[in-house]
């Protein structure tokens, strides 16, 4: 091994690159269960793993975990434990809560998409991350979890009429409408439909959402080469 490789741990005197790593994501564990964490601790490694089988084990994973009452509570409590600006691990939760399908976690995610937005804590949200943006992905993600659970007939109509038509971001009253929309309930997608004329919005309606393998697809090789040749790099 040359001594230039860079290394974990390596001495601070040592000649050469360092690898660093400053910050190591946790969970805090709420439970009180040794057990009950660690499940938490290694479904969340499975969910967020790479690699040929990642998807068919997280699913293997959340099998296991499904119908677990017990579990579905660890995930909201830690979820009510992390930080505010945790907002990976927050999301990670989110989904998690989502993928058990469990319908514990209808309330839960209801809660969280009517809490109120934190005002913007980003310097300059315009050319970085902005936290209100976060919150926003944070509640659209929920709302998508409580179109999942109106499939399975958790009865969540008036939380996504109430959405539509209080919502402060269009993201979140545009992501109610499709789970409406998408759930076959004539009767609630006129109301849905009414909402939004009322408030003069009505251009979400038609909006359409393209599934990915449904989307036109570009052949690489028909795309034009450029003319002239590749430019001479910038400092040349």
């Amino acid at each position: 091994m040359s001594n230039d490789t860079p290394q974990l741990g390596r001495d601070q005197d040592a000649i050469g690159d360092e690898l660093s790593i400053r910050e190591r994501r946790t969970f805090p564990d709420v439970s009180g269960d040794e057990s009950l964490y660690r499940r938490l601790n290694d479904t969340i490694s499975v969910m967020t793993a790479s690699g040929r089988d990642a998807d068919e084990t997280y699913h293997a994973t959340l099998h296991s975990n499904q119908g677990d009452d017990e579990f579905a509570n660890l995930v909201f409590k830690t979820l009510d434990a992390l930080d505010e600006t945790a907002y990976v691990e927050r999301w990670a939760l989110v989904q998690l809560a989502i993928d058990l399908e469990n319908p514990l976690a209808g309330d839960y995610l209801a809660e969280l998409v009517r809490r109120p937005i934190p005002a913007e804590q980003a310097e300059d949200p315009g050319h970085g991350i902005s936290t209100v943006t976060e919150e926003v992905i944070l509640r659209t993600t929920a709302i998508e979890g409580l179109a999942r659970l109106l499939r399975h007939d958790v009865d969540t109509t008036e939380l996504l009429l109430e959405t539509i038509a209080s919502a402060d971001f269009v993201a979140m009253r545009r992501a109610a409408w499709f789970a409406l929309a998408e759930s076959g309930r004539d009767d609630v997608i006129e109301r849905a439909r009414a909402i939004l004329t009322d408030r003069d919005e009505i251009w979400i309606a038609n909006l359409r959402r393209t599934p990915v393998r449904e989307a036109e697809q570009h052949d690489p090789r028909l795309i034009d080469p450029p003319r002239g040749g590749l430019p001479a790099p910038f400092d040349e």
